[in-house]
């Protein structure tokens, strides 16, 4: 007598399965997921920081904290392979009228901050 039932586990297999065939634009992140991407992204520019308060000779001043990361750059970075490419050709595409619309919000807020 078997207490788990196979012909439920193959179905929910199987919606699993249909789920991820929708998923167009997959992402490259290990366990550590967003959290560990966000890490790395904050270190990077903590560093960049610090690299370029030592490039200007003043490393008496205090030096702020970065800006936190933008979703759509850790989005676009979680789908980004190490030798550079897009997972996929959606995400690719994705990206491009992500990246589109964020440039056409900076040039509205600029234009409002210059006409006030």
């Amino acid at each position: 007598m078997s207490f788990i039932n196979v012909e439920f586990l193959q179905d929910v297999r199987k919606k699993a399965q249909a789920i991820q065939k929708q998923n167009t634009a997959p992402h490259m992140l290990s366990r550590g997921g967003y959290e560990y991407l966000e890490k790395t992204l904050m270190a990077e520019k903590t560093k960049k920081k610090l690299e370029e308060a030592a490039q200007s000779g003043s490393i008496e001043t205090v030096i702020d904290p970065p800006s936190p990361i933008r979703q759509h750059v850790k989005w676009k970075m979680a789908r980004t392979k190490k030798i550079g490419q897009m997972t996929s050709k959606a995400a690719k595409e994705i990206t491009k009228k992500i990246v589109s619309h964020f440039q056409l919000i900076i040039v509205i807020i600029y234009v409002y901050c210059v006409i006030e």
